[in-house]
This record gives C-alpha cells, sequence and structure tokens, in this order.
C-alpha cells in the first residue's frame, strides 16, 4: 500500500513538472478576428486563456490584435493585419514574423544562455531585455523602434560555406539600434550584398572591406526618435480607435503616426 502511495505521489510531480516545464504563449486578451494554426493552414479563433506552443502561428485582420504573456516575463503583442509563428520557445525563443508589426516588451533580465530573436526574411534582432517594435512588409523592408533598452539587428543573407563560419564576417552584418532609435533595412540591400559575398569570397581582406562599408552605411542611416514611448503611445493609441470605429486605415492616418519618428 505504501509503494503504491509513493508512486502516486512521483507520478504526480512528473505530471505537474512536465506541464509547467513545457514553454507557451498565453492569450491575455485580444479584439477584433485573431486567428492561430498549428500547420500554417488550418486556422481556428483564439481564446482568451489559450496556450500557444511551439510552431503555432498566430494572425489578425483589419482592425485586431492580440496580446500574449509569456511565464510572466515579457509580452508579445500582434498588431493587426500580421502574421507570426512561434518558431522556436524555450532557452532560445524565435519569433519570425511573416507580414506585419509586433510590440515585444521583456521586462524581466534573461539568465545566462537564454536569447530572445525576431527574425523576418529582412533581418535577425536579439535582444537582453527591452521593449522594440518590428514593422516587416513582405519581401521588402524590416524597421526596428527601440523604446527602452538595445537591439542588434542582424541581416539575414545567405553566407557561402567559404566564410559562413568567419565570425568577423558576422559581425559585419549586425548594426545596434539603442534607445530612442530606429533602423530600417530593406530586401533589396541585402540581395546586393550578398552578390558582393559572392564576388568577393575568395578574398577574404577585400570582403570583409566591402562588408565594413556597408556596415558604416547602414550604421549612419540609424535615426533618432525624440519619444519613441510617445510613438508607441500614438500607434497603440491608433489601433485601438480604429478597432472601436471599424473603419480602414487611410494614408493620411498612417503618414501622421509616421511623422512622429521623425
Amino acid at each position: 500500500m505504501k509503494q503504491w502511495w509513493i508512486y502516486g505521489i512521483v507520478m504526480m510531480v512528473i505530471l505537474v513538472s512536465s506541464q509547467t516545464t513545457s514553454p507557451s504563449y498565453e492569450v491575455e486578451s485580444f479584439i477584433g478576428k485573431v486567428e492561430y494554426s498549428s500547420d500554417g493552414k488550418i486556422w481556428k479563433p483564439v481564446d482568451v486563456g489559450m496556450r500557444l506552443s511551439k510552431n503555432s502561428w498566430v494572425r489578425t485582420g483589419q482592425s485586431s490584435e492580440v496580446t500574449m504573456t509569456y511565464q510572466g516575463k515579457r509580452t508579445l503583442q500582434v498588431l493587426q493585419q500580421t502574421v507570426i509563428q512561434l518558431k522556436n520557445l524555450g532557452t532560445t525563443e524565435t519569433v519570425k514574423v511573416k507580414s506585419g508589426k509586433i510590440y515585444l516588451n521583456v521586462f524581466t533580465k534573461l539568465k545566462g544562455g537564454e536569447v530572445i530573436q525576431v527574425e523576418n526574411d529582412v533581418a535577425v534582432a536579439a535582444v537582453r531585455g527591452t521593449r522594440f517594435i518590428i514593422d516587416y512588409e513582405e519581401n521588402e523592408a524590416s524597421t526596428c523602434t527601440v523604446v527602452e533598452g538595445r537591439v542588434v539587428l542582424t541581416r539575414n543573407v545567405v553566407l557561402p560555406a567559404e566564410v559562413a563560419r568567419d565570425p568577423e564576417v558576422k559581425k559585419l552584418l549586425t548594426v545596434e539600434v539603442k534607445e530612442n532609435q530606429k533602423l530600417s533595412m530593406t530586401m533589396d540591400e541585402n540581395k546586393s550584398l550578398e552578390e558582393t559575398i559572392r564576388r568577393s569570397k575568395n578574398n577574404l581582406a577585400a570582403l570583409k572591406q566591402a562588408l565594413s562599408e556597408a556596415q558604416r552605411e547602414t550604421m549612419s542611416r540609424v535615426m533618432a526618435i525624440k519619444n519613441a514611448e510617445r510613438v508607441l503611445e500614438e500607434l497603440m493609441q491608433y489601433d485601438e480607435e480604429n478597432s472601436d470605429n471599424g473603419e480602414d486605415e487611410t494614408e493620411d492616418t498612417v503618414q501622421k503616426i509616421k511623422s512622429k519618428v521623425k
């Protein structure tokens, strides 16, 4: 009898442990049309309290958004007309933005070895603890606006085997964006860099010189923002107003918001 009692306790501990250690985002709130998918093909409506695990997809419609939390450590807000995938969760977290805009607030210091990345086809944003916005126009450009902290952006380019393991080459593809700054990178810039890398892959010194020049040019385009916090507030207010009245987004309104980031 005693053995069965001990066995029951052990099984309960294992069950609770597996549930609490399984990394997932919890849906805290949403407005409008928000859906999730396990394969990116079959979509279902989200619900408050729902947990979304690794490889889950989330998409929002016009005048819609969803706020999700991760173990009390950070919040991820997916704004209207956006598609993302929770590509990886756990010690290394990767959120892939297929299109649209997200706001990530990391409000607890990450432990050693923990990594959070937001990626799209143009760039990968790596953070340690910060608040920032990623706005991605599919196959066009990616813009990172940092409200607090710092973000390291790495261009998402294909490196040939000859230089793929060179740490200096990888470093030359990165740019740091600080608080109250923003930076845009484009797909065309990446394609141009890939062509440069392809031509110079057998001349490492020339390649690093070309990448260094491209890095300096990119750094020169980092824009200072008077008050990124205010930009965030304007953005959130616009989304709320747009969801309340159900009106479609207009170019005038978008330009008004963008003018705040000058």
